[in-house]
């Protein structure tokens, strides 16, 4: 499934789950999709029955990241104690150690369990996209390309387009950079940091009309876009378009004014 159509499988998936046939199946296949549009309660409902299943390596390692991300601390500690005992050499074990080591900033060590995850299933989602944006944090331009084409070669993933679309941008190419931005869409097209440099690169080429159709989709996608804000508010006052530009200026620092004082403009505080 790609990214952003989780709406439309979910019906069909719970069809599916009602025929015993298909039970196991459907619930992995929603986990899946709960689990990658973060959505771990849900993912853990489906999930939680199918640790014996053939899948039990990555349902054990889909819910103790849930869990994990929940703040759910023993339930995360029991899914890793059932992961590392039951499969000690498993990918889905060294992915998982990959991101603990990510999370600490050891990066060398994150790259290693990475490629040890790799290297026991050559498919796992994300392998060669967590290595490259790893090399992409660190600005190492060239192993980061490497790896993320890795990613796009295996299917349609938006995050490894658009990253490869932010070293375009670096490097001042910008129909390259276009070009990924607009496959990063076509893979999910809820992805609101790529409408957002796609309406930045287009604007810098000077095709106004289709920057503010993409700015204006980022700040659906985003409305606490202070970027994107401004970015519009630019294009508007060089067009003369005086009062709109200034709405979007107040808007940016709204948001700013907001995010200063720890308040989330949708409701939620900051710190």
């Amino acid at each position: 499934m790609q990214a952003g159509r989780l709406d439309e499988a979910i019906s069909p998936l719970k069809r599916a789950a009602q025929d015993p046939a298909l039970a196991a199946e459907a619930h992995f296949t929603l986990g899946a999709d709960y689990f990658e549009s973060k959505k771990y309660l849900q993912a853990i409902q489906e999930l939680e029955g199918l640790t014996e299943s053939a899948h039990a390596e990555e349902v054990l390692y889909m819910i103790e990241e849930s869990n994990r991300r929940l703040g759910r601390v023993d339930q995360a500690k029991a899914a890793f104690h059932q992961l590392i005992t039951r499969y000690p050499d498993s990918a889905w074990l060294h992915y998982l150690m990959g991101n603990a080591y990510e999370d600490q900033q050891q990066f060398d060590q994150a790259i290693a369990e990475y490629e040890a995850a790799l290297k026991k299933d050559p498919d796992i989602p994300n392998g060669n996209f967590a290595i490259g944006y790893i090399y992409w944090r660190q600005q190492d331009t060239e192993n980061a390309r490497r790896w993320l084409q890795k990613e796009t070669q295996k299917g349609c993933h938006s995050l490894a387009n658009f990253y490869l679309g932010e070293l375009a941008r670096g490097e001042r190419d910008l129909a390259q950079a276009e070009s990924y931005y607009r496959r990063a869409l076509m893979c999910d097209p809820s992805n609101g940091e790529a409408h957002l440099r796609l309406g930045i690169v287009l604007a810098e080429e000077k095709r106004i009309t289709e920057a503010i159709s993409q700015l204006k989709q980022a700040i659906r996608l985003q409305p606490d876009s202070s970027s994107a804000h401004y970015h519009l508010a630019e294009i508007y006052s060089h067009l003369g378009r005086n009062a709109e530009a200034q709405v979007e200026y107040r808007r940016v620092r709204q948001i700013q004014a907001a995010k200063d004082n720890g308040i989330s403009l949708t409701g939620a505080n900051s710190k």
